[in-house]
Parts: C-alpha cells; structure tokens; sequence
C-alpha cells in the first residue's frame, strides 16, 4: 500500500495522495489532514494520482476543507483527478472539488 507523501516548503504543507484511497486509507488521510492543517495555515494536497477513492476518503477532504475555511487556512485540492471528480459527482459534491482545487 503506497502511504500518503508528505512534505513541507516554504511553510506550506503539501500532502501527495497515493493512487488507491479505499476505505483503509480514510483514517491516514484524516491523521495527515488533521496534522497538515495543525502545522500550517496553507495546505496543499496532490490528487493527480488518485485512480480509485472511497466515499470516506471523500468525506476525511470534505472535512478538512471546512475546517480550514472556519479557521481562515489555505486548502487546496491541486489537479483532482478523473476518479475523485467522478466520485464527488457521484456525491453531488462537484460545486464542492471545484470550490477548493485547482488545476
């Protein structure tokens, strides 16, 4: 199982997803938001290899998101990939992935 990436430059924590997010990765990716957005005030997470996600896994970015924009963070979702776009469509959730990612 490839494990979440992370790193942290120029006080931005960047978080790289791994291709198969299934319901086993939704509590590391929520431990690596929940970590990501207590260390930094600008979070920025790489979906581009997302190939397969779980609606938890939906759900732990979904969170995070909100959490940031209460707490007046940068959260960013950069160049979602096909799956998480048909999965966020498939939740209704499009409005959502375009709201907070970018190409």
């Amino acid at each position: 199982m490839t494990l979440i990436k992370w790193s942290e430059e120029a006080g931005q924590v960047r978080l790289g997803l791994p291709s198969d997010l299934d319901l086993a990765m939704a509590q590391p990716l929520t431990d690596s938001l929940r970590h990501g957005l207590g260390t930094s005030n600008d979070v920025l997470v790489h979906a581009d290899a997302v190939e397969r996600v779980s609606t938890a896994c939906v759900q732990a970015l979904l969170a995070a998101s909100r959490h940031a924009g209460q707490s007046g963070q940068s959260f960013i979702i950069a160049k979602p990939s096909e799956a998480l776009a048909e999965a966020c469509d498939d939740l209704g959730l499009s409005a959502w992935l375009k709201q907070w990612s970018q190409s």
